[in-house]
């Protein structure tokens, strides 16, 4: 019988997930990820985290806890770089010790380290450590890197042609408007593929046939190039990705407005977005709006916001 793998849908779980599936699956385990987030798992995460944690942080403790009576091992990574000489964010290399000592009766974790700020080749470390829980067979650990390698790829060629990851993963998939205002989304995954805690924005935008571009539908090299024009090298991977992302679609004249999906408590965040509103405000003209989430925020204050920004929208079009 195959050993139960949970993986938290939360915080990269939309970035690394086929990765992470593939790898599992490979050496045989049967890989269970945390259902799409809601409230009880919402209410969870509040519950047994910390209070000053940003909301990707409590949601991700709300599906650990989900999991922890549902499988053997929960994978619980400590990302501190997957970039070289760069790092993510502090609380991704604190998340294994987080959920340790704020949940009890967990299974057992496997908080392989991914740290590739001296060299790529030590996630080639990382994944044998993780996979000698399954085989002392190095060629077979081998094997599972390799498709989970061409899995990752192939999935980040489908974000860049604009599809969404539930289309991906054979979820549920948003329609795609193709004719109305395109607007760019800056953010995070975890915050832009988690439709509750961004009340359904996707859906809501293309059910309005709005157009979005995305970070993810967007060539590394060209994030590299607009952060380029920093003064200093943005060395966290996360707020280098907001920050170009923004830049992009504030320069691409295709574009109808901007909006910034932040998270209520993020330090990275808001360095990046009191720089990029001071240059919007020198040089750029459009319709721009910052969304702040936290759990506490409502659906109804959040569509009047939202309606308001694509009136802006409407009404600058029409000029």
């Amino acid at each position: 019988m195959s050993m139960k793998i949970g993986v938290p849908r939360g915080m990269y779980f939309y970035k690394y997930y086929p990765f992470t599936k593939a790898f599992l699956t490979e050496l045989g385990a049967e890989v269970v990820p945390s259902p799409q987030t809601n409230k009880e798992i919402l209410d969870m995460g509040s519950r047994y985290c910390i209070d000053d944690a940003c909301l990707p942080v409590k949601v991700y403790h709300g599906h650990a806890h989900y999991l922890k009576d549902r499988v053997d091992h929960m994978l619980l990574p400590r990302l501190t770089s997957v970039v070289p000489k760069e790092y993510i964010c502090p609380k991704f290399g604190g998340l294994p010790e987080m959920v340790k000592y704020s949940i009890a009766e967990l299974p057992h974790i496997i908080d392989v380290e991914i740290d590739l700020y001296k060299s790529k080749s030590n996630l080639i470390k990382s994944l044998y450590e993780a996979g000698k829980m399954f085989t002392n067979n190095p060629y077979r650990i081998k094997r599972a890197a390799d498709k989970a390698v061409r899995e990752h790829n192939l999935y980040q060629t489908s974000l860049l042609k604009g599809n969404l990851p539930e289309k991906y993963m054979g979820e549920a998939d948003i329609p795609i408007s193709h004719n109305g205002p395109l607007i760019g989304i800056a953010t995070h995954p975890y915050l832009l593929y988690d439709g509750f805690i961004n009340m359904k924005l996707l859906e809501k935008l293309s059910n309005k046939g709005i157009k979005f571009l995305l970070p993810e539908m967007l060539e590394k090299k060209v994030i590299e190039e607009k952060c380029g024009m920093l003064e200093k090298r943005m060395f966290w991977s996360s707020g280098k990705d907001f920050i170009g992302s923004a830049l992009y679609m504030m320069d691409n004249n295709k574009i109808d407005g901007i909006l910034i999906l932040t998270s209520f408590g993020c330090g990275i965040d808001s360095l990046s977005i009191d720089y990029i509103e001071r240059l919007r405000k020198k040089t750029y003209k459009k319709p721009f709006m910052v969304i702040t989430l936290d759990e506490h925020t409502g659906d109804a204050n959040f569509n009047t916001r939202l309606e308001a920004f694509l009136d802006l929208i409407d009404r600058r079009k029409r000029l």
